[in-house]
């Protein structure tokens, strides 16, 4: 036993239980999409499980938090490194329970090869799980649970306008690119987004590219071509909003973005070899579906314009140009934009729109 994690845990204890009143308490130690997914469940756990939350998560998420005001009784701040001590050290798996914390993530809990299922798309017809029915069978919920959408405050979009007003940044008329992540995903060479910002360009669009977060992006930042921006989290829909379309790498803050609906048009480029092989990341093994939203959260293409490519990180200057012309020209007859197809032939989305959209609520904005 190691003593001192055990008084660090008990501290936490202490700092996480409410003295007068009983919750649950969901420990979220990764990412912002993984974050954006539990926050976007809380009401439909308070309302299968009963008692309130107390959601336990990084400093940088409290944003994400904020835009669902209301659903959980406290947020309480802890460092990663520590909540994963706590995680793989002193909670058991199989405890479910009021005022014991429970790891809401499944890539840390149990025999942490939860996030695995997904794989099974690799094989088609034998089946596989989204990474948001994932979330609804680690929370115990209804597989008919709905996503919630955040909730922007409204002086959050005063800033933003502010922001884009001082930045000379045309309404509805502007990208903004999010090119870093956080996962250590492959990065695309610089020819990739600098093609993309040129034609962007020369269609009339003003672009920009967001300089703040992920730990691996390009590297040239910003992309040539480009204006800087440093998008903070409480601010990305609403500037995408104000801009109208966003182009991003596959990223947490994308999911938000998505989940959030508040864009004219979102296109994600997603890290693929030319040949589809398979991902590794920390020990693990993912298809390339594992990138694909079609895939992971279905539900969420509902009523959005959305387009995902597979740009290969690893091909040719020519290749990569060719993509990135076709992400910017919104080309989706191009072969590289990818659609999941249904039993019937058609896209995936429109043969199976009539229960997806069920999964989530509906999208209550008005597109810039």
């Amino acid at each position: 036993m190691n003593f001192l994690r055990e008084e660090q845990y008990k501290n936490l204890l202490l700092q996480m239980r409410d003295p007068d009143r009983r919750s649950w308490i969901l420990l979220n130690p990764t990412s912002i999409g993984d974050t954006t997914i539990v926050c976007a469940f809380a009401q439909a756990f308070v309302e299968q499980h009963g008692h309130e939350i107390t959601l336990v998560i990084p400093p940088d998420h409290v944003a994400v938090a904020q835009m669902y005001a209301n659903r959980f009784l406290r947020v309480h701040t802890a460092e990663r490194n520590l909540m994963m001590q706590i995680a793989n050290n002193f909670l058991d798996p199989t405890r479910f329970e009021i005022d014991v914390p429970i790891c809401a993530h499944p890539y840390d809990l149990g025999d942490c090869r939860m996030d695995n299922l997904m794989y099974l798309y690799k094989y088609p017809g034998r089946g596989g799980m989204t990474l948001t029915d994932i979330f609804r069978h680690l929370l115990r919920l209804p597989w008919e649970a709905k996503l919630e959408r955040p909730n922007v405050p409204a002086e959050w979009d005063a800033e933003a306008e502010q922001i884009a007003q001082k930045i000379g940044m045309p309404k509805g008329e502007s990208v903004i690119l999010f090119p870093a992540n956080s996962s250590e995903h492959p990065q695309f060479p610089d020819i990739f987004w600098e093609t993309v910002a040129a034609r962007l360009t020369r269609r009339g669009f003003k672009v920009f590219c967001n300089m703040r977060g992920g730990n691996f992006r390009p590297k040239i930042m910003p992309i040539i071509g480009t204006t800087p921006i440093e998008v903070y989290m409480h601010q990305a829909l609403s500037l995408v909003n104000y801009a109208g379309r966003t182009i991003c790498s596959v990223n947490g803050m994308q999911f938000l973005q998505l989940l959030g609906g508040r864009f004219a048009q979102m296109s994600v480029a997603m890290p693929l070899t030319k040949t589809g092989a398979n991902h590794h990341q920390n020990g693990r093994q993912y298809h390339s579906t594992g990138f694909m939203n079609q895939y992971m959260c279905p539900e969420l293409l509902c009523d959005v314009t959305f387009s995902e490519f597979s740009v290969p990180f690893d091909g040719t200057d020519q290749e990569l140009s060719e993509v990135a012309m076709a992400i910017a020209d919104d080309n989706f007859d191009h072969p590289n934009c990818m659609k999941r197809m249904g039993e019937s032939g058609q896209i995936y989305i429109e043969e199976q729109n009539s229960w997806l959209r069920k999964l989530v609520t509906p999208l209550s904005r008005a597109i810039n």
